[in-house]
Order: C-alpha cells, then sequence, then structure tokens
C-alpha cells in the first residue's frame, strides 16, 4: 500500500511538473524555399559547425518529412506548414487560381480592399484573407498577445506564416525596399525606414559573384540592368533578408516579454536561383554554402539575445524541385517537358467535332481544367459526364500519368497513394473540374531552355528536410514518416494552446513527450 501511495504521489508530481514548465519566450519558424531534403547531405561536408550542422547536431531531425498534397507551391506550403492542415482545407490552392465564379485569376495573399505601406506601388496591397483556416500563431494570439512577426522577400512567404492576427508582415518590393500592408499598419517603424534609407541592397550589390573555374556574375551589372530588386536573384537576397531578422529581434525586443513570441523567416533567394539554374548547378551550391554562414549568424543572435535555452526554432521547406529533364535524360532516366496548350487545343477539337461548337474550356492551370457548365447544359450534357470525356482524352496525352474528375474527388477518400495526394489538394469550392498528374520527371514546356521547376506529387518535390532545435528539444533523429501539417499542433502542442481549427495534423511525439 505504502509503494502504491508513493508511486501516485511521484507520478502526480510528474504531471504538475510538466504542466508547470515554462513555454518558450520565442519560437522561430525558418523555411527555405526550394530545399530538397538531399540538401542537408549532398552539402554536408562543405558546411561550418555553426549553421546547419548545429542545427541538426543540437536538434531533432526528421528525416522523413513529407508533403501530403499536392500541389508543392509556396503559397501552399507556407500555409500548410503554419495551419497544420492541408489545401483542401485551409484553402491556399496555388500561389494564384482561377475563380471559377468570377471568371478572374485570384493571387493568393491578393486584397484590394488594402494598400502598399512603405511605397506607392501596388505591391503592398495584400493580406491572408484568402486563407480559410487559423494558424498555430493565431491560436497563440487567442492564448496571450504575444508579438508575431513574419518576413520574406516574397510576399507570400511573409504574410501566411504570420497569420490573420500577426502584427507585421515585411517583404520586398521590386524596388528592392522593405514594405508591408495596410492591414498590419499604418506606417512602417522609424528603424525599419531607416534601413530603406540606408539602401543596404545597393552597397551589397556591388562587385562579382563567382565561384573560381564555374561561373562568374557581375553584380554590378545586375544591379544596373535590373534595379535593386535583382538582389533576390544572388546569395545576398537571403543575407540581406538574414539582416532584417537580426534587427527584428533586437527592435522588437522578442523573446524579451512576458508573452511567447514569433518570428518567422522565409529565406526565398534559394528558390529563384533553384529556378533559374536547377538543383545541380554550382550557383546553387554556393547559395546553401552562404546560406548556412547567414543562419549560423542568425542562430548566434538568438543565442545572445534570448538564448538557447529560450527558444524553439524549427527549419523546413516549403516543397523541393524536380531535376532539369532533360539533365535526366542525358542519364536516360524518363523525363520530358510537356507542353499544356497543344494538350488543350486537342480536347477543345475533340469536344468540338464530337458535341458541335462551343467555348467548352474556361481555363487550364496550376495542372486543372475548369470547364464551361453554360455550354455543358446548353448541349444538353451532365456535367459529371462531361468531366469523365476530358479527363479520359487527356489520360491519352504523352507525359499524362493520371487524371481525376471533381466527381471523383468530392465523392471518393483515398488513403496512402498518389490519388490521396491529389484529394489534399482539392477544394472543392476553388478547385477545376478535372486534375491532371504528370508522369515523374516532366515538367512544362517553359522550361526547356534551361532551369527548372516543382508541384508535383512526388518526392523530389515533396520530401523535405525539418529540423527542430533549441533548450527544451531532445537531440535525435527520427525516420519515420510524418507530414508537415504536423509541424503546427507540434508548436500548439509545446506551447499548451489550442491547435489551428482546421487542423489534422498529429504532434511529434519524439519531441513533445
Amino acid at each position: 500500500m505504502k509503494k502504491l501511495i508513493t508511486t501516485t504521489l511521484l507520478n502526480c508530481l510528474i504531471v504538475t511538473l510538466s504542466f508547470s514548465q515554462e513555454k518558450p519566450k520565442l519560437v522561430v519558424g525558418v523555411v527555405v524555399d526550394q530545399m530538397r531534403y538531399d540538401y542537408i547531405y549532398r552539402f554536408w561536408n562543405d558546411f561550418g559547425k555553426d549553421g546547419f550542422k548545429r542545427l541538426v547536431n543540437e536538434g531533432h531531425f526528421f528525416r522523413n518529412t513529407n508533403f501530403g498534397y499536392t500541389p508543392t507551391f509556396t503559397g501552399p506550403g507556407h500555409a500548410s506548414i503554419y495551419t497544420g492542415t492541408t489545401p483542401s482545407v485551409h484553402g491556399i490552392i496555388a500561389n494564384d487560381w482561377y475563380d471559377k465564379t468570377n471568371g478572374i485569376s485570384v493571387y493568393c495573399t491578393g486584397d484590394n480592399t488594402t494598400i502598399t505601406i512603405g511605397d506607392t506601388s501596388s505591391a503592398g496591397k495584400m493580406s491572408p484573407h484568402n486563407m480559410l483556416t487559423t494558424t498555430f500563431s493565431d491560436e497563440l494570439k487567442l492564448f496571450n498577445d504575444g508579438k508575431v512577426i513574419g518576413i520574406s522577400l516574397k510576399d507570400r512567404g511573409a504574410i501566411l506564416p504570420a497569420g490573420h492576427s500577426g502584427d507585421a508582415a515585411y517583404w520586398m518590393d521590386g524596388n528592392g525596399n522593405w514594405i508591408s500592408s495596410s492591414y498590419y499598419m499604418d506606417a512602417l517603424p522609424e528603424w525599419l525606414q531607416e534601413v530603406n534609407t540606408s539602401d543596404k541592397v545597393s552597397k551589397y550589390m556591388s562587385g562579382i559573384w563567382n565561384v573560381k573555374n564555374e561561373f562568374t556574375h557581375n553584380l554590378d551589372t545586375l544591379l544596373k540592368v535590373n534595379g535593386r530588386a535583382s538582389i533576390k536573384k544572388t546569395p545576398l537576397g537571403n543575407t540581406i533578408l538574414n539582416d532584417l531578422a537580426i534587427r527584428i529581434l533586437k527592435e522588437e525586443k522578442l523573446g524579451r516579454n512576458k508573452t511567447t513570441d514569433c518570428l518567422f523567416v522565409s529565406y526565398s533567394s534559394t528558390d529563384y536561383i533553384g529556378h533559374q539554374y536547377g538543383p545541380h548547378a554550382p550557383e546553387l551550391v554556393d547559395t546553401y554554402m552562404k546560406l548556412d554562414k547567414d543562419i549560423a549568424q542568425l542562430l548566434k543572435s538568438i543565442d545572445s539575445k534570448v538564448g538557447f535555452e529560450n527558444v524553439v526554432l524549427f527549419l523546413t521547406a516549403d516543397h523541393g524541385v524536380v531535376s532539369e529533364p532533360k539533365e535526366l535524360l542525358e542519364r536516360k532516366i524518363p523525363a520530358g517537358y510537356f507542353e499544356s496548350t497543344v494538350m488543350i487545343d486537342g480536347l477543345k477539337l475533340h469536344l468540338n467535332t464530337t458535341f458541335g461548337e462551343g467555348e467548352w474550356v474556361k481555363n487550364y492551370s496550376n495542372n486543372q481544367l475548369f470547364l464551361n457548365h453554360a455550354v455543358i447544359t446548353e448541349k444538353g450534357l451532365d456535367l459529371e459526364k462531361a468531366q469523365q470525356i476530358c479527363a479520359d482524352f487527356l489520360l491519352n496525352i504523352d507525359g499524362v500519368k493520371n487524371t481525376f474528375t471533381a466527381k471523383q474527388m468530392h465523392n471518393n477518400e483515398y488513403q496512402n497513394s498518389f490519388h490521396a495526394l491529389i484529394q489534399r489538394g482539392y477544394n472543392q469550392k476553388r478547385s477545376g473540374d478535372v486534375m491532371v498528374a504528370l508522369q515523374t520527371g516532366w515538367i512544362s514546356k517553359y522550361w526547356e531552355n534551361g532551369g527548372t521547376t516543382h508541384g508535383s506529387s512526388y518526392s523530389y518535390d515533396t520530401h523535405v528536410p525539418l529540423i527542430f532545435w533549441g533548450g527544451n528539444i531532445k537531440q535525435g533523429q527520427t525516420d519515420r514518416k510524418i507530414h508537415i501539417k504536423d509541424i503546427a499542433p507540434t508548436i500548439s502542442t509545446i506551447l499548451g494552446t489550442a491547435y489551428p481549427n482546421g487542423c489534422t495534423g498529429n504532434p511529434l511525439v519524439e519531441i513533445t513527450e
């Protein structure tokens, strides 16, 4: 009996201690745009000890982290990381999509009810209003009033992570200035106005970006020809963003308040450079060597201003990228370039020949076909039958692997298959009538003359790194399959807050228990 009482008291003590532990003073979310999982090991020997290596050696590395949906783009990626769910729920189905109700194109963070803060352009007419669910920081805001700030070279990389209740989001406009939206503020803080006035962009964009016997790019020429925003397509874009992150830690006193603060940093230059040169180019390799140094500086700043023991940081990516098809073909690996206009022209001809002349197709974008429902009704066709006719026709096109109708997506529930990945990216109100999935290694003909892209359901686009780091994070590595949507409930569990209201992920017990 005495032993039972002792055990019970001990268990109560453990529970009491677990609930009384102080929450982290700062949560830092780091997203590297277009970073494949294998880059960690591919570049390992060239990394310094204080950047990526420090995160892996001191943190917990989830080596089998995947996006459980398609399309794998920047907008959906950032939304999924911070909401803990997929496009089918949070509604960010692409970077931009066709609005089938109004017949217009919608940008994921576009908002004409706002105005630009910090410039006279329209680049700041943005907000998170198209995102239908909360983020983990939105739920934190309901719990306490810590500061939440998102930054990126891209508007969507800053806005979607900051959520609906964020205090600020900052991004770089076409003139190389940091701007925001009236959604967040009436004017830029004085310290940020000083940053813009200092014109650090022009100071950075001087001299040569090169690696001996590999490549040479004249930064002065890039600046003169393409303007100050050309910094985005160099490693210095990541560096100047890193400078901003460190300045925000200082000016906003993040992590030094009574409540938990959040800083979300999305490095975009890796994406710009990856698109332009491909994942095997020396420019990309050098970009990651320089990013490694930037991350080391950020960690050093967190150490000095907040303290390792007071922070929880995670690093991941919003998507991966496919190797250039021409390189794959040189190695006898199946790949190709896909011309969607030829496919859609063929479909229109087929429909006109079979059922009579008509404007059958409203739009084709993001590998989704939007049909003209009025014409289908006029011709006496059933909508679901028309969708299936189109899906069957498109399946015969070279480079197409699968086609799916809206009926299939809505009526069936797929599990653990490529079909399921398509379904989790499908939103009944926003998605098209027919979804098209290309074969592995196939991308748009747009990239035939160089560069590459992403967006598929295959591992090169869905498999990304995920590392948690901080004083209370158990060091180690995990190889079981997990999903990007698991990040948000993990942070919520650590913070003791409600999960985001559309969350479909699960907390990662390796670091929460």
